[in-house]
């Protein structure tokens, strides 16, 4: 019975896998880490609360280490405006990261973050080019601030929140927002990941690596292929599925 339980787990650790890959490739074309996907993923399995939020940060960071190098040296980031943001979401971050939070209070909260997640990602968003950047508005902070408190709590970067708001200003190019959303995921999970390190130490369990191999390759893959190689309509569509089904599980689950 034991050996079956173990063969059970390493065959579904590879299946994550195979999910965080594919996640990773298509995200980080467009400056994403994934961390709603990795979520969805990970809320199925038996995992702890640490557990799923280090995971999904670290491969958020991983995905947007590396997507955020390429932006940069194509000189799409907008480095004054980014810090601007980062300024105000860090510090809510490193604060909701260091919280301990009891496993039913968490999976309410990241089921409620996912739908939001998903009724984001249902609104279309107009992607023209902007000849120059635009001051951002004054609303943009605070928002960063909330942003980065929900990003430490979940294990969600917050980049699938900000870039909306950055279109709905058209602050900038659609390259342009690309590379500030994979900036911002980058540092808040990077701030989050170590803030969780020294609470709790670290959680992820020797099993789990596979899932950030994956997210190295795919990352790594996705990261030089344009994004105009995905289908953004299939895409938005199959994830938005994906979100609101592992919300409802979560949410009926936990109500």
């Amino acid at each position: 019975m034991q050996i079956c339980c173990i063969s059970k787990i390493n065959t579904l650790i590879w299946i994550y896998a195979l999910l965080f890959f594919l996640v990773a490739l298509v995200y980080s074309a467009a400056g994403f880490g994934g961390g709603s996907m990795y979520l969805a993923i990970l809320a199925q399995s038996a995992m702890g609360v640490e557990a799923v939020r280090m995971s999904a940060l670290s491969c958020n960071a991983i995905v947007t280490a590396n997507g955020t190098w390429h932006f940069h040296k194509a000189n799409w980031i907008v480095w004054r405006g980014v810090l601007a943001l980062l300024l105000c979401s860090v510090p809510p971050c490193i604060y909701t990261s260091s919280l301990h939070v009891e496993e039913r209070t968490y999976f309410l909260i990241l089921g409620v973050a996912l739908v939001a997640v998903a009724a984001v990602m249902v609104v279309r968003h107009e992607r023209t080019e902007v000849l120059t950047v635009r001051p951002l508005q004054w609303w943009m902070y605070p928002l960063s601030f909330m942003i980065g408190a929900l990003s430490g709590l979940t294990g969600i970067g917050g980049g699938i929140y900000l870039a909306p708001f950055l279109y709905l200003t058209k602050w900038g190019s659609p390259k342009q927002i690309a590379g500030a959303s994979s900036v911002f995921i980058l540092v808040n999970s990077i701030a989050g990941l170590i803030t969780q390190i020294v609470v709790n130490g670290w959680q992820v369990q020797t099993e789990m690596w596979p899932l950030l191999v994956a997210v190295v390759v795919g990352g790594l893959l996705g990261s030089k292929w344009s994004s105009a190689r995905f289908s953004h309509r299939i895409v938005r569509y199959i994830t938005i599925v994906i979100i609101l089904i592992a919300a409802a599980r979560i949410l009926i689950k936990y109500v």
